[in-house]
């Protein structure tokens, strides 16, 4: 199948007829990635602030500064997953329609920041933009390129990922020789490595 008719099909796929938010059968994961599905988290957790209180890394004074910082919201970011041609095609097409559509545009007062690649992962298949998913789900003019993101994340075809969980397989730089096994106990003990790292005890 060519690019310009593997492109046309993909801007044509839209949800299932009569398929609603949250109703069984429209495609809870992919949607749930895109579309906000989760409630409004409350960004406070006082073993959290007492813990690094006590620990002092934060000079006085930066404090507040310090929690404004850590409850920012992360950029958006997402990876083009598949085959490499497969991959090459959604690429075209997120580059050539719907990042193209981006430019210029406002929601809510705010710039729509159209996508760029992340600059260390390989063949431009890892983007990052300002567009909250909230932003994503009610704006009528990214509606498109929203119904796109959910298709495609359903299909496999991309995966909304934090740029940080790219960086392990990255670095693993797994080759078609390694044994499977061996590698799934690396990445299983590097990512619970990390996580007990990070957790705060007390």
């Amino acid at each position: 199948m060519g690019r310009r008719s593997r492109c046309r099909r993909l801007q044509q796929q839209q949800r299932p007829e009569g398929a609603e938010d949250g109703a069984e059968g429209s495609g809870k994961r992919g949607e749930a990635g895109w579309e906000g599905g989760y409630p409004e988290i409350v960004k406070e957790n006082k073993l959290f602030e007492h813990y690094y209180q006590e620990l002092k890394i934060v000079p006085e004074g930066e404090w507040d500064q310090f929690m404004d910082a850590l409850r920012e919201p992360l950029p958006a970011t997402l990876r083009i997953t598949g085959y490499k041609s497969h991959a090459k095609e959604i690429l075209h097409c997120l580059k050539n329609k719907y990042f193209k559509e981006l430019e210029d545009l406002e929601v809510d007062g705010q710039k729509v920041e159209v996508p760029q690649p992340l600059s260390w992962y390989p063949e431009e298949l890892a983007w990052h933009t300002n567009l909250s998913r909230k932003i994503l789900r009610k704006s009528p003019q990214l509606e498109k390129f929203h119904q796109f993101l959910v298709s495609e994340t359903e299909s496999g075809n991309i995966s909304r990922q934090e740029a940080v969980s790219m960086i392990p397989p990255l670095l693993l730089n797994v080759q078609p020789h390694h044994k499977r096994g061996l590698l799934l106990r690396m990445m299983w003990t590097t990512s619970a490595a990390t996580c007990s790292s990070i957790k705060p005890r007390g």
